[in-house]
């Protein structure tokens, strides 16, 4: 953390400032030099040859080299940022919220869908400026419950329920 206030952590298996990247990753140095007070890490298996220069207070981690070093990353955070435009699942918001970590981030469909009310904050796609606000409001969650409540509403058997009742309802 060093001299930052907060850690901002930003998962992505690619990280380009391409219009088309649907991950987003274009958003992440306008927000950033908006908080120079915070550390943004990007963990990523790959990145574009035309980054660039980026804010001094991004860092490019690289890719995780094991889910232990990931679990680690998402716990030391203060928040993880989700800026994709479209998402299904959203691994991302499950393993944050799993490891006590909020979430903030565009509407993509299904980050907000999956995602524990009370621990998440989701705005309108590409509205930069209500999600530097909500970056504005982070606070201290109780890591230890939140963790647990995700990782009930995860694991394997809650998963196989829900599918299985909409597998129902489509039937």
């Amino acid at each position: 953390r060093g001299k930052y206030q907060k850690v901002v952590l930003f998962v992505t298996p690619y990280f380009g400032m391409e219009e088309t990247d649907l991950k987003g990753g274009r958003y992440l140095p306008v927000i950033a030099e908006q908080f120079p007070e915070y550390k943004f890490v990007v963990v990523s298996s790959r990145k574009s040859d035309k980054v660039g220069d980026l804010p001094n207070n991004i860092q490019l981690w690289g890719r995780a080299k094991s889910q232990v070093e990931l679990s680690q990353l998402y716990s030391e955070a203060d928040v993880t940022l989700l800026l994709s435009k479209r998402e299904t699942f959203s691994m991302v918001t499950a393993e944050s919220l799993c490891c006590g970590t909020p979430v903030i981030g565009f509407k993509a469909g299904g980050p907000e869908s999956i995602a524990i009310e009370q621990y998440s904050h989701f705005v309108e796609q590409g509205n930069i400026n209500a999600l530097i606000e909500c970056l504005k409001t982070i606070i201290a969650y109780d890591s230890e419950a939140m963790a647990n409540q995700a990782s009930e509403m995860y694991c394997q058997d809650t998963m196989v329920k829900m599918f299985y009742i909409h597998y129902l309802q489509l039937v």
